[in-house]
């Protein structure tokens, strides 16, 4: 490449100001760079004061302190206490490692930095303009540091053509603090915003309680606590229930050693878990801390380590997955479960599966009710995964409400809870004592094949039911050529499919839960599904043909069923290890308080 121009090196002021163009994009990056300084100092106080319309910012803490005789160290270009040979890249323990944040804001304002080190008598201030430093002088003790960042921007017009609206700028600082107070709940937190405090978080004694002061109580009523340890990697924090969820991905706060971070795989990572748990579109409430040994995870990726680069990411998707659906799970009221790898190929990844649970026993209200038979699809789809209910067995079914029942809205039923019949031939009716529940039969039905489908085909051990005509389908080639390069994903999913002819098939078995079931658009369904996953990961394309198969197998709206049927089906869903919502993310229930019905008729 040719270049006119002679090569020279460029002159240290603006060398600085390119670099700061790197760490420092907006005010909100002064502002996390600072508190990160305070809380590697040991702040356990940190005060933020920022006023746009004054162009400053002030940050102070109680931490330890710089020594007065390394104060103009902190501002020069590449000082650091934390790193002293490349090995101690990869060992990073602290925010700050680089010796960059400092000197790149001092370069792109007037910034003034004071502080007292512990166990002095005085402190010392120096002030840097634009990268120069303007004076170093003696100061009165302030038991800790404070910067104030004036100015910013003021020597490059064209960062400063590029800021936003104050109310832009404000609302990035405020998501900054937010981070930080989340990552330290023990730290004490103030924000003063144009010289009004309105934000105060005292010490919270958990994440729960932090989220509780920053978010309120809806926050704090929806979330579930979630953990799980595996070896020398940590995954914790709060889960939002299924049907708390958003439209945006604004409520979701991912922290590895607790530094905040904005991480695809992450991401990836939660859609997979909460994949049939939430409406498609929508997006989980999540508060996510990883923690795992420094060495196997680059936080040296991003100027502003806002990104991070992990050594085995196979292993944080697994445990991002299983910790969520286990305390999910466990909320729900379950018992045991047993985690499965997640994992391509023929390892499917199997919703953790309860135990525990005694058999469904029939409420003794029910008896002397109205009896007929179940329908063939769903005394069928019982009979796979199940005990049948028998009218001389009720003596081994406990009551209705022992048996643990959640839903997203009504809860779990108490002992008193008894079946009322089925609405539109749609609804299930529970009385459960002051509230009136309303289940959708579909979805009921639907989670529950769901989960037991998914079991057995990790079992390897998926019932096929042999076809007395073998069915022979014809298919465009598109279409042809998708069954043709999966028909060992259609084996291990219950169907005996083979070749007969450049675009025809023959059915020779079906799985038993598919039996009575029109199967020839649910082949075309099931290979749309599979043509338009190509570029997911085999498991994520595997959940949504079991979703589409259990969506066609469980019963419709439209469907009678009887009260015994009701009654075993809200004792399978007892026995779901998610019973939110369907697997595409329909809730299964709602309520009615008695109350509330009782106070519209004049009650």
């Amino acid at each position: 490449m040719e270049n006119s121009g002679q090569i020279k090196v460029m002159p240290p002021e603006l060398a600085s100001q390119i670099a700061a163009g790197e760490v420092i994009e907006r005010p909100a990056n002064v502002i996390k760079e600072l508190i990160e300084n305070s809380l590697d100092s040991g702040a356990t106080s940190i005060e933020v004061e920022v006023s746009l319309s004054r162009k400053r910012i002030r940050v102070k803490d109680n931490g330890a302190g710089i020594p007065s005789g390394e104060l103009h160290l902190a501002v020069a270009r590449h000082g650091t206490s934390k790193v002293f040979e490349l090995d101690d890249i990869f060992n990073i323990g602290t925010y700050g490692f680089r010796g960059e944040a400092l000197p790149s804001i001092a370069s792109v304002s007037r910034f003034t930095l004071s502080s007292q080190r512990s166990g002095e008598k005085s402190g010392r201030t120096i002030v840097v303009d634009g990268g120069k430093t303007v004076s170093s002088h003696e100061s009165p003790p302030i038991g800790g540091t404070e910067a104030i960042v004036e100015n910013l921007f003021y020597n490059t017009p064209a960062r400063r053509k590029f800021a936003r609206a104050n109310t832009t700028e404000m609302g990035h600082i405020t998501g900054r603090i937010i981070q930080a107070a989340l990552a330290t709940p023990s730290v004490r937190y103030t924000f003063i915003k144009e010289k009004k405090r309105v934000m105060e978080f005292p010490p919270a004694s958990s994440l729960l309680e932090r989220v509780h002061q920053i978010f309120g109580s809806e926050y704090s009523e929806n979330l579930v606590k979630m953990e799980l340890a595996d070896g020398t990697l940590h995954v914790s924090g709060l889960a939002g229930k299924p049907e708390f969820n958003r439209a945006t991905n604004l409520d979701q706060y991912f922290f590895v050693n607790n530094r905040p971070v904005k991480d695809p795989l992450i991401r990836m990572s939660l859609a997979r878990a909460f994949d049939d748990l939430i409406p498609r579109g929508r997006k989980p409430v999540i508060f996510i801390f990883i923690e795992l040994p420094v060495n196997e995870v680059d936080v040296n990726v991003h100027p502003t380590k806002a990104e991070v680069r992990f050594s085995d990411p196979g292993r944080i998707t697994s445990a991002i997955i299983a910790c969520v659906r286990q305390s999910l799970s466990k909320y729900a009221g379950g018992g045991g479960y047993s985690v499965a790898a997640q994992t391509a190929g023929t390892d499917y990844y199997v919703a953790p599966a309860l135990s525990g649970y005694p058999a469904p026993k029939m409420e003794p209200h029910l008896a002397n009710k109205r009896e007929t038979g179940m329908s063939a699809g769903f005394e069928r789809s019982f009979e796979l995964w199940s005990e049948p209910l028998r009218e001389n067995d009720r003596s081994n079914y406990p009551p209705l409400g022992e048996i643990p029942v959640f839903s997203p809205v009504h809860g779990v039923l108490s002992p008193q809870s008894k079946v009322v019949g089925q609405l539109f031939d749609t609804l299930l009716i529970i009385e459960d004592g002051n509230r009136l529940v309303i289940m959708d039969q579909h979805t009921v039905h639907e989670r529950i094949l769901y989960e037991k489908f998914l079991k057995r085909l990790k079992e390897k051990k998926v019932e096929r039911q042999q076809l007395l005509i073998p069915l022979t389908i014809d298919k465009k080639h598109g279409r042809a050529d998708v069954i043709r390069a999966h028909l060992k994903t259609f084996d291990d999913l219950g169907w005996k499919i083979e070749e007969f002819g450049d675009t025809s098939f023959i059915v020779r078995e079906i799985p038993a839960i598919l039996s009575g079931k029109d199967i020839v658009p649910l082949i075309d369904e099931l290979a749309e599904s599979i043509a338009g996953n190509r570029d997911s990961d085999f498991t994520t394309m595997i959940s949504g043909l079991v979703s589409n198969m259990a969506c066609r197998a469980a019963v419709m709206a439209g469907d009678t069923l009887s009260l015994n049927e009701i009654t075993a089906m809200v004792a399978e869903l007892g026995r779901a290890e998610l019973p939110y919502t369907c697997p595409h993310g329909r809730p299964v229930a709602i309520n009615i308080e008695k109350e509330r019905l009782f106070r519209h008729f004049g009650r």
